[in-house]
C-alpha cells in the first residue's frame, strides 16, 4: 500500500551544486564533512561512510522552512539525503490559480515536492497519500507506523521533523513530529531526531526593507508580481512569529488619503494594486505633484530612515490596497516565548546552521511550490531573504529508548 501511494526518484544534484564526493578523510569532521555540520550527527557521528539525512513532514514545502538549507548543504557535501512528505498537500490554500485547482491540487503538490528537491540536490524525493488535513486525526499508531517504515527503508543517522508544536499549531505538522518520535522509540538502533525550530525573532523587515530601499540612489519601481511575493512572505512571517512586524493589508478607495504630509508615522506601505500620486504641499499652499507609484512600489520609507515627519502626501488615484509593514507584534505566535521553548524540556540542547552557501538554493526550492509560494527565485531583495532564511534552528530531541533489535517487516517506502 505504502509503494502505491509512494511518488518518489532518485534525484541528482541540481545545476550549480557543489560536487557531491563519495569518499572523505576524517579530518576534524566526520567523513570529511564541514565541521559546522557535526552537531547534526551529534558525537556518535555516522562512522565511515556518508551520514545519512532525512526530513520527514507533514506536506510538501515543510521542508523548505524546516531544513532546506541545511540538507542541500549535507547533500553538497556528499551526505546521502531524503525528503519525505506524509501527505499530498491537497487540502492546502491555491495561490496561483494558474497552477492548479482544487482537483489537480495533491498530484501538482507531489511535483512541486521533488522540483524543490531537484533544487536542493536531494537524493529521494517521496510523497505519501495521509490525508492532508486528516493526518492530526489518524490514530497515532498508523502514522507512527508509516514513519517507522520509512525510517527502516532509508535507515537514516539523523532525522528531522517539526517539534511538538508544530511550529504553527498545525495538527497536522504536530502529528508528523509524534510519529517521528514514537517511531524512533520503537526502532532498533535509533537515529538521531532534531526538531525544527522557529525562535521568536526580535527583528523587523520593516527596517530590513527600508535600509534597501533607502540604498537605491532612485526609487524602486516595483512590479504586481513583487508585491504579491512580498506579501506571501509577510504571511509565512506571521504565521511562524520570525518577525517583529505587525502586518496587515489595508483598502483606500480613491481620492483618499494613504500617508498625509506633516505626520510622524513608522508605517512602510507596499502597493499591492491601484495607484497613488505623491504629492508635496508648499509653504504657500501650493501641491506639487511629484510621482504616481502603482503595484510593486514602496512610500513612507524616507521618513522611516531620517525619522522624520511625512514630506508629501501619499493620496489614491484610484481604489488601492496597501500591505502595511509596522513595529509591533499582532501576537501571532500564543505559547511561545522569545526563546521558541514551546514544550521543550528545560536543559534541551539546540543549535544553529548558516545556510549563507545554500541559500540559491533553498530559494529555487521555495519557489519550486507555486501554488504556495509564486515568487521568482530571483524576485525578492537579497538582504531580505539573508535576514529570513540563512539561519536554520534544531533542537535535539531527547534520546529515544530503543526497541529490542529485531527483523523488520516493514514495506520498503524509499
Amino acid at each position: 500500500m505504502l509503494q502505491e501511494q509512494m511518488t518518489g526518484a532518485r534525484r541528482v544534484p541540481s545545476e550549480g551544486m557543489a560536487p557531491r564526493p563519495r569518499h572523505g578523510t576524517r579530518n576534524g569532521s566526520r567523513y570529511g564533512m564541514p565541521s559546522d555540520l557535526a552537531a547534526l550527527w551529534g558525537p556518535a557521528g555516522a562512522g565511515n561512510r556518508p551520514p545519512r539525512v532525512l526530513g520527514l513532514f507533514a506536506h510538501p514545502d515543510d521542508e523548505v522552512f524546516c531544513v532546506g538549507g541545511t540538507i542541500a548543504r549535507c547533500a553538497a557535501a556528499g551526505a546521502t539525503t531524503a525528503i519525505v512528505s506524509l501527505t499530498r498537500g491537497e487540502a492546502g490554500q491555491i495561490r496561483d490559480a494558474t497552477a492548479a485547482t482544487r482537483r489537480t491540487l495533491g498530484a501538482v503538490r507531489a511535483a512541486e515536492l521533488a522540483r524543490a528537491g531537484d533544487a536542493l540536490g536531494v537524493d529521494h524525493v517521496t510523497c505519501l497519500d495521509l490525508g492532508d488535513g486528516r493526518l492530526g486525526k489518524q490514530p497515532l499508531t498508523e502514522v507512527a507506523a508509516t514513519a517507522r517504515a520509512v525510517i527502516a527503508s532509508f535507515r537514516p543517522d539523523v532525522v528531522v521533523t517539526f517539534g511538538p508544536d508544530g511550529a504553527t499549531g498545525h495538527p497536522d505538522h504536530a502529528m508528523s513530529c509524534l510519529a517521528t518520535a514514537e517511531a524512533i522509540r520503537t526502532t532498533a538502533d535509533p537515529p538521531r531526531l532534531l526538531h525544527a525550530r522557529f525562535p521568536v525573532q526580535e527583528q523587523l523587515l520593516l527596517d530590513v526593507l527600508v535600509a534597501w530601499l533607502t540604498s537605491h540612489d532612485e526609487r524602486f519601481t516595483g512590479t504586481a508580481e513583487f508585491g504579491h511575493a512580498l506579501k506571501l512572505i509577510a504571511d509565512g512571517c506571521s504565521m511562524l512569529g520570525v518577525a517583529a512586524d505587525h502586518f496587515d493589508v489595508e483598502w483606500f478607495p480613491a481620492g483618499s488619503s494613504i500617508i498625509e504630509q506633516g505626520e510622524f508615522g513608522t508605517e512602510l506601505f507596499c502597493i499591492l494594486s491601484g495607484s497613488a500620486d505623491i504629492l508635496a504641499e508648499g509653504a504657500d499652499g501650493h501641491v506639487h505633484d511629484l510621482a504616481t507609484v502603482g503595484p510593486g512600489c514602496f512610500v513612507g520609507e524616507d521618513e522611516i530612515a531620517t525619522r522624520c515627519p511625512r514630506k508629501a502626501h501619499v493620496v489614491a488615484r484610484e481604489d488601492v490596497t496597501c500591505l502595511v509593514l509596522s513595529p509591533g507584534r499582532a501576537d501571532p505566535s500564543a505559547g511561545r516565548d522569545a526563546g521558541g521553548a514551546g514544550t521543550e524540556p528545560a536543559g534541551t540542547e539546540r543549535f544553529a546552521v548558516d545556510v549563507h552557501a545554500a541559500l540559491d538554493h533553498k530559494v529555487a526550492a521555495l519557489a519550486a511550490h507555486r501554488t504556495q509560494y509564486a515568487l521568482g527565485a530571483d524576485l525578492l531583495p537579497r538582504t531580505l531573504l539573508e535576514s529570513l532564511f540563512a539561519t536554520e534552528h534544531f533542537t535535539v530531541a531527547q534520546p529515544a529508548h530503543a526497541a529490542p533489535a529485531e527483523e523488520s517487516h516493514e514495506h520498503a517506502v524509499l
